[in-house]
């Protein structure tokens, strides 16, 4: 077995790093902990200007919005003055310009380039096809992007927290957490009523902020609050219900193929996954025992795909992870 850790340490210790990534949970300090902790020096920048003045200019001035998102990489060239980088390693990089990296490859003639896509092209916003050039190289989480495009596949990560094999006795048969889009919600309606008609205990966090909620209403969808969550779950929140749950079900986004970090959690877990993305077939580690895709129009789950039972956990740490970034 591989020691990323150690494969880690080899690659990063004494490396200076320009890390600008998206603004997603608390995943990037968990990333730059990982980073650090293997002997990086990092710097980090989140991808755009995430002041309240952008967000507004975004929504009714957009022309002003690129202008202000120009000016938070004309700072970030700015703060970084007088700093050396062996790496600028990107995450996503939405609405970055070409004219950003060739300034910093002007500025750090021997430093190399990574680009890391956890979106599809087929996301909304998330198409980065013309930034492939600008980096040295650039891999993705998606599938199909990775063969469409000819890139390297490296699946996301689970955190450390998914380490640890969850309580034997589990509260609820299913838990659906996720983030509010008006397709999770039609899924999540058909969800519950299969699993009340079949008698299946099912924990629900489909979280909406309470401004999203109101746009929803206006806009003529009158949505079932019952359904939603007006909060986000905290890490420790989330954690503890996952623990007390015996299959994690994953709606993917139908747009993209990518693993996504709540089936890494499963997996990482030992435990069973139900998810409707296919492509986890391709997985080295498919175990048809432990996972079911399902098709989220006309849902059915086996009852024998229900008991409980725990499974090898699998590797798909940040080490691993980072350690297949810098190769």
């Amino acid at each position: 077995m591989i020691d990323h850790t150690a494969s880690l340490q080899g690659k990063l210790k004494g490396k200076k790093i320009l890390f600008i990534s998206a603004k997603f949970y608390h995943y990037n300090e968990e990333i730059i902990s990982k980073m650090k902790a293997c002997g990086a020096e990092v710097t980090f920048f989140y991808e755009r200007d995430i002041s309240l003045k952008y967000g507004i200019a975004k929504n009714i001035f957009p022309s002003y919005a690129n202008k202000i998102q120009d000016q938070h990489y004309e700072n970030i060239l700015s703060r970084i003055e007088g700093k050396q980088f062996d790496y600028l390693f990107v995450i996503r990089g939405y609405k970055m310009e070409k004219w950003f990296t060739e300034a910093i490859k002007a500025k750090y003639p021997s430093i190399k380039t990574i680009l890391y896509q956890w979106d599809s092209i087929h996301n909304w916003e998330c198409d980065y096809r013309h930034m492939i050039t600008w980096f040295d190289v650039t891999k993705t989480f998606d599938y199909k992007d990775a063969e469409d495009l000819s890139l390297p596949y490296v699946p996301t990560f689970h955190t450390d927290d998914f380490k640890v094999k969850s309580a034997d006795n589990p509260i609820y048969d299913l838990f659906f957490f996720g983030g509010y889009s008006y397709t999770r919600y039609e899924f999540v309606k058909r969800l519950k009523a299969y699993t009340e008609d079949h008698r299946i205990k099912l924990k629900i966090h489909l979280a909406i902020s309470l401004k999203y909620y109101l746009r929803e209403w206006v806009s003529g969808r009158k949505l079932n609050l019952s359904l939603l969550s007006l909060r986000q779950l905290s890490p420790k929140e989330y954690h503890e219900v996952f623990n007390q749950s015996n299959i994690i079900i994953d709606y993917t986004n139908p747009s993209q193929t990518g693993i996504t970090m709540r089936s890494l959690d499963a997996l990482g877990a030992g435990k069973k996954l139900l998810t409707s993305n296919g492509y986890i077939t391709k997985e080295p580690g498919y175990d048809n025992r432990q996972i079911m895709t399902f098709d989220p129009q006309n849902i059915h789950i086996d009852t024998k795909f229900l008991s409980h039972e725990s499974f090898p956990q699998q590797d798909y740490s940040i080490e691993k992870w980072l350690d297949a970034i810098f190769d």
